[in-house]
């Protein structure tokens, strides 16, 4: 499966010291440059940056078509215009991404969307991970935006 991310996913399984979580999930993940540098060459201090760094399961992308970048890049960032230009470029099973109006524009170009959390729900309904409740409740604590009713929303598609 070929599965390209956005910079949210790593940075939050980074924060709560989940990092290995992403490849147990999907394997190999495709990022965009500007995704690789926001975690990595930006982000050098931060939680996570030299493991995506020095990961064997993250492949950089190169972008071909950088017209659909600047085009894209009217509605969303740099990094997510570059993840759905990357996505549909390799023909992407999956694109993970967090933003609300990035995964819009990325639908409407006909892509396969999903947040982290439905990335959790995948992983949980595969037997991956015993339990979300813990990761979601470590998310909130370390800044991920997820309002009362949605929680109770993943819990209950999750079976807890």
């Amino acid at each position: 499966m070929t599965v390209v991310v956005d910079s949210s996913t790593l940075i939050t399984l980074a924060r709560i010291g989940r990092l290995e979580l992403s490849p147990r999930i999907t394997g190999e993940v495709h990022v965009p440059s500007a995704v690789f540098e926001e975690v990595v060459t930006e982000a050098e201090s931060r939680p996570g940056s030299a493991e995506v760094g020095g990961a064997t399961w993250v492949r950089r992308g190169s972008i071909r078509d950088l017209t659909s970048v600047e085009r894209l890049r009217a509605r969303v960032g740099r990094g997510e215009a570059e993840a759905i230009v990357l996505a549909k470029e390799l023909g992407a099973d999956l694109l993970v991404v967090d933003d609300a109006p990035a995964r819009r524009v990325a639908e409407a170009e006909g892509l396969r969307v999903v947040g982290l959390l439905g990335l959790l729900l995948h992983a949980k309904h595969r037997g991956l991970v015993v339990s979300i409740k813990p990761l979601l409740d470590e998310m909130v604590a370390a800044g991920f935006f997820l309002d009362e009713p949605r929680y109770r929303s993943i819990l209950e598609r999750a079976g807890e």
